[in-house]
């Protein structure tokens, strides 16, 4: 479906954000131990608060979002100390105070869409802090191998379709992404993870070069949900903390799908 003449202009604004996260990034990663314990826990909290307010406004319900951000705490932090059966204790206490919740609320109002807060509170759960568990016990090559093939495939997305773009993906979920974007995108994740195969990887190009492969389609995939996500309560950015990116959700969407995806496939595949 054409689309009018590419954006040409690009925001330098998200050019700096992104090169001061990459710092940040880089730097706790290097240090690692506690500052990369903090800063899990607080893209989780920060992240969680964005979830919940684009269903319940930027002041609703905040008992129940301290509640949730305590829980993935839990569950971030018990997976740190190598305890990750704990953390999934910490996830059905989320469902039974959901389930309690909607119990109560039900009984008292008999509200049909009594269960819609409970579902969004234990949606929230399963989104952020338990797709963020594999942050805490990836090493740290691994982890600068996924955050760079996102990035990358991220960067090649937003120029090329600034530059190029003249079709729209899925206009319906996110009007401004285009195909030219995507494939722009999918090629340089394919040839970052190539190379990066080549040199440092045990099994050589090919297989990380399928690999990115699927990094690249779990981070379009966690970009448009999250796009369907603010295109469903009708909201352009999930927040305005990152100047030219958005809020934390609208940075780690991508992320939040490719890092389970290479936690997985480390347990089966001896890439690293």
């Amino acid at each position: 479906m054409p689309i009018t003449p590419a954006r040409n202009v690009i925001d330098l604004r998200r050019i700096a954000t992104g090169l001061a996260l990459a710092a940040l990034l880089l730097l706790v990663l290097w240090i690692r131990g506690l500052p990369l314990l903090v800063m899990i826990l607080l893209v989780s909290a920060l992240g969680l608060w964005e979830f919940y307010s684009l269903f319940w406004g930027p002041r609703g319900r905040i008992p129940s979002r301290i509640c949730a951000i305590l829980l993935g705490w839990g569950m971030l932090y018990l997976t740190w100390i190598h305890r990750p059966q704990d953390a999934l204790v910490c996830l059905g206490a989320g469902f039974v105070l959901a389930s309690m919740s909607f119990l109560f609320r039900w009984d008292v109002i008999e509200d049909d869409n009594a269960f819609a807060a409970s579902g969004i509170f234990m949606a929230g759960l399963a989104y952020i802090p338990l797709l963020l568990l594999p942050a805490t016990y990836l090493s740290t090559t691994k982890l600068i191998f996924v955050i760079a093939a996102v990035a990358i495939s991220d960067t090649a997305a937003y120029f090329v379709g600034t530059r190029f773009g003249h079709h729209k993906l899925w206009p319906r979920v996110s009007p401004n992404k285009s195909s030219e974007g995507a494939v722009g995108s999918l090629v340089a994740c394919v040839l970052f993870c190539a190379v990066y195969g080549e040199i440092y990887g045990k099994t050589g190009w090919f297989s990380f070069a399928l690999l990115g492969i699927a990094v690249n389609a779990f981070a379009q995939v966690g970009d448009l949900f999250e796009s369907a996500l603010k295109r469903s309560v009708n909201i352009k950015d999930s927040g305005n903390l990152l100047p030219g990116h958005g809020g934390i959700l609208d940075r780690a969407d991508s992320l939040l799908f490719a890092m389970p995806m290479v936690a997985v496939v480390d347990q089966w595949f001896f890439f690293f």
